[in-house]
């Protein structure tokens, strides 16, 4: 007994009631001007907790990385997020990896985001808005694919028209000519005025996988 009296004795000197005051202030100040919609006001309450009083709680840094979010931060919205999915804490693991996919998602780079969703569901499965996420991206992706492939569809079954032939016949003589970049270009030029041009897009596309190759 005499012994956890001391230890609790040793422990009490080394915390520091005015900071711990002084923490949950900033604290209070700093989730207020964030829900005010005052976000680089919060960002530096929340830097200001973390560079000196040293905060070192997932919490704070969660709510200083959806501020940079909110401020168009995008640069330190992402470090902060990704430094997150390391977190023990589930929750805001799986919010992390969700708001990441949200980045994702934004910049157009659909592979990505479906892997950063699936993370925030497996980090959470409780997470509805995630995996919301998850499922309207996938169902996009998926009508996307039939309509391109409807798309393509389209084109193989319209028949080229006879400028696309001549086209086409010109192209082969440049190939012949191993003149390749002339060729794509020339099937390009002709595919923009006319659409049937589109009937050689396999042809098309093994010209242009010629000039990479010998770029």
């Amino acid at each position: 007994m005499k012994i956890a009296v001391a230890l609790l004795i040793v422990i009490s000197a080394f915390i520091d009631p005015t900071k711990i005051s002084t923490i949950n202030t900033i604290k209070s100040e700093a989730k207020k001007v964030f829900n005010e919609g005052k976000y680089k006001e919060a960002i530096k309450k929340y830097r200001y907790l973390i560079d000196t009083l040293n905060v070192n709680e997932d919490e704070v840094k969660i709510n200083l990385a959806s501020a940079y979010y909110l401020s168009n931060d995008t640069a330190n919205a992402k470090t902060t997020y990704q430094g997150l999915t390391q977190s023990e804490n589930t929750k805001i693991r799986s919010k992390a990896f969700q708001q990441l996919g949200n980045m994702y998602t934004k910049t157009g780079k659909t592979d990505e985001a479906l892997s950063q969703f699936k993370q925030a569901i497996k980090s959470d499965p409780a997470n509805q808005d995630a995996r919301y996420n998850y499922e309207m991206l996938k169902k996009k992706l998926e009508e996307q694919k039939k309509k391109d492939e409807q798309k393509n569809k389209d084109n193989k079954d319209q028949e080229p028209s006879e400028f696309a032939k001549k086209l086409k016949a010109q192209a082969d003589k440049l190939v012949a000519a191993k003149e390749y970049k002339s060729a794509y270009d020339l099937m390009m030029n002709g595919l923009s005025k006319d659409k049937t041009v589109s009937h050689y897009q396999k042809y098309i596309e093994h010209i242009k996988d010629v000039v990479e190759i010998i770029k």
